[in-house]
């Protein structure tokens, strides 16, 4: 009797855990009764379907490039060429339009006369003025340069320098609104240094900073002329 009340006993307790179902399988749904009362009830678990979209075969993209899933990134790098092309315009542009002259302020020294100062901050390498006057071959400014010689009331304005071999002068001695003729002149000091550039089959004179000048500054240039006749009459221009 023993053996066959515990074989009943555990034939009840296995109809009882085959009964239980998961209460995470089973979802509530609302229900109207007849009295028109909503009442919560429990609807059986639903069985799962295999997804169609879980049989699709992955495609073969193994054939293509990359490109054609990524936009291709360009690089916003300027060349060397490009910043050195960039950097002649802007040159070109300042030079021709003299866009400088109202940077550089005239004064009046009571020893050298009129000259000029920075009216703002040049950092080194920077273009500051053109030379500008009538530019001339080597002969035709030594014969001009020998008249100005016979009149004590001219100054000297005229610069020679050398350009692909061949010598040549910017005669300033004209009175004009372009400053670079009344920078005057250091040896031991000078803050600009002369450049010569060509633009449109067309050479200029130009003076470039030689180091970061400040504004109220005095401009200063080495006039370069060593012969002995210049410096027995300007004897200033190896002392200064």
């Amino acid at each position: 009797m023993m053996r066959v009340a515990a074989q009943k006993r555990n034939g009840r307790t296995k109809k009882k855990r085959s009964s239980v179902v998961s209460m995470q399988s089973l979802s509530v749904v609302d229900i109207t009764n007849e009295n028109g009362h909503t009442e919560n009830a429990v609807s059986p678990p639903r069985s799962k379907i295999p997804s169609k979209k879980g049989r699709q075969a992955v495609k073969d993209v193994s054939n293509h490039k990359i490109t054609e899933f990524f936009p291709v990134r360009r690089s916003s790098r300027k060349t060397s060429k490009q910043i050195e092309e960039e950097e002649r315009d802007a040159l070109r542009d300042a030079v021709l339009t003299g866009g400088n002259e109202k940077f550089l302020d005239v004064y009046k020294d009571p020893l050298k006369g009129r000259g000029i100062r920075a009216g703002r901050n040049f950092e080194k390498g920077d273009f500051v003025v053109e030379y500008k006057g009538e530019m001339l071959e080597y002969s035709a400014a030594k014969t001009l340069e020998e008249k100005y010689a016979n009149d004590s009331s001219i100054g000297s304005y005229m610069y020679f320098f050398t350009y692909n071999n061949k010598k040549w002068c910017i005669d300033a001695t004209k009175e004009s609104p372009y400053k670079g003729r009344l920078i005057n002149h250091s040896m031991l000091r000078p803050n600009l240094r002369t450049k010569v550039v060509e633009f449109d089959g067309k050479h200029h004179l130009i003076l470039v900073a030689k180091r970061n000048i400040e504004i109220d500054e005095e401009l200063l240039y080495d006039y370069g002329d060593r012969t002995a006749a210049t410096i027995a009459k300007n004897p200033w221009l190896i002392n200064t």
